[in-house]
């Protein structure tokens, strides 16, 4: 066995006779188990699903259904199905036996019983739940691991492979035809591949970066400087990007003092709401930018006059490779990992990320990290 499972386990004991109840009771309490009681299998089939034990320790000659079809309806029941059921009987035959087990129990100890058999049982079988829970939880991961491997590759041929084709076009055209074509046809289509290459690199750092998060290899360089200072530099960038859809981006940033961040990871998620923010809003409209002290927390802001958010979109806004019903307004690529990039940076630097929104009254993202120092 490996690690001991949490030594407050719920167990439910079911037997009608109060003498063996005191005495499982006491012994397992002095285990630091959680101790229920039901006195029949009636009793312990309305119980058991509303307390989810650990572990059922199970009679079988009771007034009522006995210890056997309490079992059997027990282990049919999804909600109860994988709790073991240890019988403790008087009935020890070897045909009650094999019955007991047939119906789903996982073992099987005669009554009179010795204190330390079953505390030694019960142990084992605390430790093998303890055990098979933590090989569902890591199949689970390792699946949720394997689907997002799967949408990599899905987005690598998808989102890779018309760019890459319209590259090899136009830079097709300038081999074939460089000399005769136009000076500024020539430039055109020279910017085309500029702009294309530049968001496949911006693909490849998304998926290189979920990649990074999800394999719990996000680290962070953690230095005291300026986040007001690193918001003016990024909107020196996206004021260029606005500029092109008629957009003026409004910005109200406190002088805040310098405190312990990473400033690439939290530029990139500066970047993240600016874009999309910029993506999402239609031509002639404002964004507004504030940066503030939020009782201690250093607060960005990011308001647009876009269409908003439905209660639907917004439940699986901050999910990798999530496809919304709102599109970028001028054509611009959306991967649908933005967001969620973004909350990992955010969350790494102990803060949160969080949106208001409303169809048709457009969306404010703001996120807030503490404001500490730089441990010397």
């Amino acid at each position: 066995m490996h690690d001991n499972p949490p030594r407050a386990s719920r167990i439910l004991i079911v037997d009608d006779t109060p003498a063996n109840i005191d005495v499982l009771d006491q012994m397992l309490e002095a285990e630091g188990h959680q101790i229920s009681v039901a006195a029949s299998g009636e009793a312990a089939l309305d119980l058991a699903p509303k307390i989810a034990p650990d572990l059922i320790l199970l009679d079988i000659m009771m007034p009522g259904i006995d210890g056997f079809e309490t079992c059997r309806r027990l282990t049919a029941d999804p909600a109860t199905k994988d709790i073991p059921v240890l019988f403790i009987t008087a009935k020890s035959d070897a045909e009650d036996v094999v019955k007991g087990f047939s119906l789903g129990a996982v073992d099987y100890i005669a009554k009179p019983f010795r204190e330390q058999e079953v505390l030694t049982r019960v142990r084992f079988h605390l430790q093998r739940k303890h055990l098979i829970e933590e090989m569902k939880d890591k199949n689970r991961k390792l699946t949720e691991v394997n689907d997002l491997k799967n949408k990599f590759l899905g987005m690598a041929s998808h989102d890779l492979k018309n760019p890459i084709t319209s590259i090899r076009g136009y830079a097709r055209i300038l081999l074939d035809q460089g000399g005769k074509l136009p000076e500024e046809t020539r430039t055109e289509f020279l910017e085309a591949i500029h702009e294309i290459s530049g968001h496949m690199l911006e693909l490849l750092g998304d998926l290189l970066n979920i990649s990074m998060i999800e394999s719990g290899h996000l680290n962070l360089c953690l230095k005291n400087d300026s986040l007001a200072a690193l918001v003016e530099e990024r909107l020196r960038v996206h004021r260029f990007l606005a500029e092109k859809k008629n957009i003026v981006l409004h910005a109200s940033l406190a002088k805040l003092p310098p405190f312990a961040f990473d400033a690439s990871r939290i530029g990139q998620a500066i970047d993240n709401l600016l874009s999309n923010a910029i993506k999402f809003s239609p031509p002639d409209k404002n964004i507004h930018i504030a940066l503030e002290d939020a009782d201690g927390h250093a607060k960005f802001s990011v308001r647009d006059e876009g269409p908003g958010l439905s209660e639907e979109d917004q439940g699986k806004l901050f999910g990798p490779f999530q496809k919304l019903a709102n599109r970028p307004t001028g054509d611009e690529p959306s991967h649908g990992l933005g967001l969620a990039i973004t909350k990992k940076m955010v969350e790494a630097h102990h803060g949160r990320l969080s949106v208001e929104s409303a169809p048709g009254a457009g969306s404010t993202f703001s996120f807030e990290i503490p404001m500490q120092s730089e441990t010397p």
